[in-house]
């Protein structure tokens, strides 16, 4: 029995979504990520109903509110500290100096950084992981490994290149879909 068109579609879908995130880490070229992931959600989408399986979608689904979420958080949290720098901090000076501030800052926002890539790829680890099961294709249970690690290690700047190398799995995955 061969592949469904289907799933070739959504596997077609899914390699040029993911070779367009990886193409957005480009400077300036930003916005071929977004259109990448909304591809590689349609292309999850499409794989969750031709193979009979919810949980593919509904945890790609989870993942990608949790990126938007932890996004919508930091920029929050950026204008509540920079809001009151701006208006009245010449009044209120800090008696530990705006560096202490700055770095007592920085550490609170990758604080919740990591814990939003936490929650963001470990919906996406289940969501690879279930395509793994439904296709019987290693490359997206690698691509799931992967990418929890990346997650995991993300408070170490390595955890970044480790997502890549989930990215690149996930790529062979779909490319083997097609």
């Amino acid at each position: 029995m061969g592949i469904s068109n289907d799933i070739k579609s959504a596997g077609t879908l899914g390699l040029v979504g993911t070779v367009l995130m990886l193409v957005g880490l480009i400077p300036h070229a930003e916005i071929l990520s977004i259109v990448g992931l909304i591809l590689v959600l349609i292309a999850l989408n499409k794989l969750s109903k031709a193979y009979n399986n919810e949980a593919i979608w509904r945890n790609a689904l989870y993942g990608f509110v949790m990126g938007i979420v932890g996004a919508v958080v930091l920029v929050i949290a950026v204008f509540a500290y920079i809001i009151p720098i701006l208006t009245m901090h010449a009044l209120f000076p800090s008696p530990y100096g705006f560096g202490l501030s700055f770095l007592v800052f920085f550490i609170v926002l990758w604080t919740i950084a990591y814990v939003f890539t936490i929650l963001e790829y470990r919906f996406f680890r289940d969501a690879y992981r279930e395509l793994a099961r439904s296709s019987g294709i290693n490359d997206f249970n690698d691509a799931a490994k992967w990418y929890w690690y990346g997650a995991l290690l993300f408070i170490i700047i390595v955890g970044a290149i480790l997502i890549l190398v989930g990215d690149v799995y996930a790529l062979l995955g779909y490319n083997k879909l097609r």
